[in-house]
């Protein structure tokens, strides 16, 4: 009964497939339980060797894989570490604000010299809106751009808005940004007794590539030499005006007949103190009530003036 029983759970021993048919065929194998006992042990004895090949495998694999590792970081070595790689994803726009402001500039200059220098004079340690040069450029932008504003609204006027379109259209461009001011004083003073017709014949903005540059200077010789005779007269008195006729008009302390319709500081005052402030706006009206003196009192450098590059409004 053991016997039948013992061989009934070998059959069931999915691990013995080739033992089972064995017994079946020749049961008179397994005769006593003894030698189901060896059998097992030596099953055992089989799995046990297999599991330690196993073993000593995995272990060969792992230290051949440590091995290549060692090889792969000797051969590929970090020669140089850059913490700034690493720092450019970890700070937000505000740390690398900070980093860049103290990021060094070269050699610092020494502020307190500059400071107690009394040779230096202030306009030369501070450059800015309210500079001297600044001022007077500004004084002269702001007239020429209602001075061009108030020329083709006349134009229109004569011509009964039949101004022609694109290239035949008579209308003045704004001027060139090298021929519009220049800040010297030597400039400043001829400047002064220019006369808009010579003002506005300069080269247009390179931003009317469609138009030739000497557009400005072919339609005021037109206008001067119109077929109608009132409108040419008319604007034989308006080109032959004076760039401080128009001054004297804009701070309205003038009576051109040509210009009357011209903007006025009192008309744009509220503009200038919303764009730039109330402080800048009383600094302005004061260079444009003193502009000639101020420009007569000034002594142009001995060794020759460079022309500075122009301040739009």
């Amino acid at each position: 009964m053991l016997k039948d029983k013992s061989i009934s759970k070998i059959t069931k021993d999915p691990s013995l497939t080739d033992l089972n048919k064995d017994l079946y065929r020749n049961e008179s194998y397994l005769s006593s339980e003894k030698d189901i006992i060896s059998l097992k042990k030596s099953e055992e004895n089989t799995n046990n060797k297999f599991d330690k090949e196993q073993k000593e495998n995995t272990i060969i694999n792992q230290n051949d894989r440590s091995k290549a590792i060692d090889n792969y970081n000797i051969n590929y070595k970090i020669e140089k570490f850059s913490f700034n790689l690493i720092c450019k994803n970890l700070f937000n726009s505000s740390d690398k604000k900070i980093i860049k402001e103290n990021k060094k500039r070269g050699r610092k200059r020494n502020r307190d010299d500059i400071n107690n220098n009394e040779n230096i004079d202030d306009d030369k340690k501070f450059h800015d809106k309210f500079s001297d040069d600044n001022l007077r450029k500004k004084c002269k932008n702001i007239i020429l751009k209602y001075v061009l504003e108030f020329i083709n609204k006349k134009i229109k006027e004569k011509y009964g808005f039949n101004i022609g379109h694109g290239k035949f259209k008579k209308e003045l461009k704004m001027l060139n940004q090298d021929n519009k001011v220049k800040s010297t004083v030597n400039c400043d003073k001829i400047f002064l007794n220019k006369k808009l017709k010579d003002i506005f014949s300069e080269n247009i903005s390179s931003r009317f590539n469609n138009f030739p540059k000497n557009f400005n200077k072919t339609l005021i010789e037109t206008l001067l030499n119109d077929t109608n005779e009132e409108r040419k007269q008319y604007f034989i008195n308006l080109f032959d005006t004076t760039f401080l006729d128009c001054l004297k008009y804009f701070r309205e302390d003038g009576n051109k007949l040509e210009l009357n319709g011209l903007k006025t500081i009192s008309e744009i005052k509220e503009e200038l103190i919303y764009k730039s402030g109330k402080d800048y706006f009383r600094a302005f009206d004061y260079y444009l009530q003193y502009f000639e003196e101020i420009i007569n009192q000034k002594k142009s450098r001995k060794h020759g003036e460079q022309k500075s590059e122009f301040i739009s409004s």
